[in-house]
């Protein structure tokens, strides 16, 4: 006779109408972007007068309903260009990450100088505040970590963006670029504009750096894309690169010409399911919400339009789209399409489903799938959870938790011997062990404290 004890666990997948937790799930997703310029003349962009702690209230609340986790924020230094950062500056940065902590928003960073009336600086000036901004983030260590999210190499020319510089020598990019990941604290992913900019990674920083396409169209081969799909060797080398990496985008405004040129149209009707695709190829983690979309009350752009574009979880496999066939039903088990619009903002980054939990013996075992575009990079722990007759909990970790084999579409098996004296209680990912920063499931049973219970 087997003496073996049984746990009566489970953790049933989601359907579409129970899935909204998803959204909120950290690090991933439709984000904003807002901006601030630091200094005496306190403003949001270097060309206007709005403030920057409203505007960013402001966004947050116009896109509360979209519920982003990550907001792209641009840092301007650009009234410090002839002295270095000061306390008031520091004070108005501390004011600005508080902000966000305060609505469980984490930032995508990016410092920079230079806008089309507003001049770049040498690589000198920017590595002083650089070196400034490093010592900050280590006397703010709690805050950087419940704020930060991936940073941007930014600094260089018009808007960060690697371009249209004039002050600023080109020999200096490489310095730049690990001068921001030596800023970042361990465990955060950068990110790159071009390129160019890639090939000149140092090679200690290699696999910190993501990539980062703000002209994303739905056309892999446009000639302002991050690498050109008919440049075949370049482009294969660049989505190899970035399986591994944390990785944003953005299409361009809605209001603008394509190519810049009139007699192209505006780009406010992209084809919804080529975006699909290019997001998926580039492994996207966030992209953007502030462009394409509600830009202009009382005007469609892209991603508005769609919300009127439907799927099938079929029409999904047929077009090779990483898709959670568990959202394509109702609550009563009814197969229903999903919007273009909707796919995106909930396959963004990761999404993992606990799958076939079971335990034998005192053995704990499950798959765990991803269906998101990326895999979970920015969550370095996951544990077991087990408690026992009196309530006390321990966490076990899992030793084969590799979170970049988790990449899109694939399940991995993981096995948890049972403590004597416990019964499984639940699953625990975390950005880091203690951070609270949790991952949660694309499964029905209650969320506390980062841990997902079983039901």
């Amino acid at each position: 006779m087997s003496n073996a004890v049984t746990y009566d666990i489970d953790m049933p997948e989601v359907c579409f109408d129970s899935a909204g937790f998803l959204l909120k799930n950290p690090n991933r997703g439709l984000r904003g972007e807002t901006y601030i310029t630091l200094g005496e003349n306190l403003r949001a962009y270097p060309g206007d007068n709005e403030e920057p702690y409203t505007r960013a209230e402001r966004l947050i609340e116009k896109y509360a309903a979209d519920s982003p986790t990550v907001f792209q924020a641009y840092v301007y230094l650009c009234d410090y260009a002839s002295k270095q950062l000061d306390g008031l500056a520091f004070a108005q940065l501390e004011k600005f990450f508080k902000l966000f902590e305060k609505h469980g928003i984490r930032l995508l960073l990016r410092f920079a100088y230079a806008t089309e009336s507003q001049p770049d600086v040498p690589y000198e000036t920017a590595q002083v505040h650089l070196t400034q901004l490093k010592k900050w983030f280590a006397e703010n260590e709690r805050l950087i970590e419940k704020v930060l999210f991936c940073m941007q190499t930014g600094i260089i020319g018009f808007w960060g963006e690697g371009h249209s510089y004039k002050k600023f020598k080109r020999r200096h990019v490489k310095d730049v670029i690990g001068d921001v990941c030596r800023l970042a604290p361990a465990g955060i992913y950068s990110q790159v504009r071009t390129y160019s900019m890639l090939r000149k990674i140092p090679a200690e920083y290699a696999a910190q750096v993501g990539i980062h396409d703000d002209y994303i169209t739905g056309n892999t081969a446009h000639k302002w894309a991050f690498v050109k799909s008919t440049q075949k060797k370049r482009y294969t080398k660049v989505l190899n690169h970035a399986r591994f990496t944390v990785n944003d985008g953005e299409m361009p405004w809605g209001r603008a010409y394509l190519d810049d040129k009139k007699s192209k149209g505006h780009c406010d009707d992209f084809d919804g399911i080529a975006v699909l695709k290019q997001v998926q190829a580039y492994f996207l983690t966030t992209f953007s919400l502030e462009h394409n979309y509600r830009e202009d009350d009382g005007k469609q752009y892209s991603m508005e339009k769609w919300k009127s574009v439907y799927l099938s979880y079929a029409d999904c496999v047929k077009h090779k789209i990483s898709a959670n066939p568990a959202l394509f039903k109702d609550a009563n088990g009814g197969e229903i399409k999903l919007s273009v619009f909707d796919i995106l903002r909930y396959h963004l980054g990761y999404q993992l489903a606990v799958k076939d939990l079971y335990t034998t013996g005192n053995e704990l075992f499950f798959g765990l799938t991803n269906y998101g575009f990326a895999p979970p990079l920015t969550f370095d722990y996951f544990a077991a959870v087990f408690r026992d007759k009196s309530g006390k909990e321990i966490e076990v970790p899992f030793k084969n938790y590799n979170k970049n084999a988790l990449l899109s579409g694939k399940t991995i098996t993981f096995k948890a011997e049972i403590p004597q004296g416990y019964a499984p209680a639940g699953l625990k990912m975390e950005t880091k062990k203690g951070s609270g920063i949790g991952a949660r499931f694309a499964n029905e049973s209650i969320f506390a404290n980062a841990v997902q219970y079983f039901k």
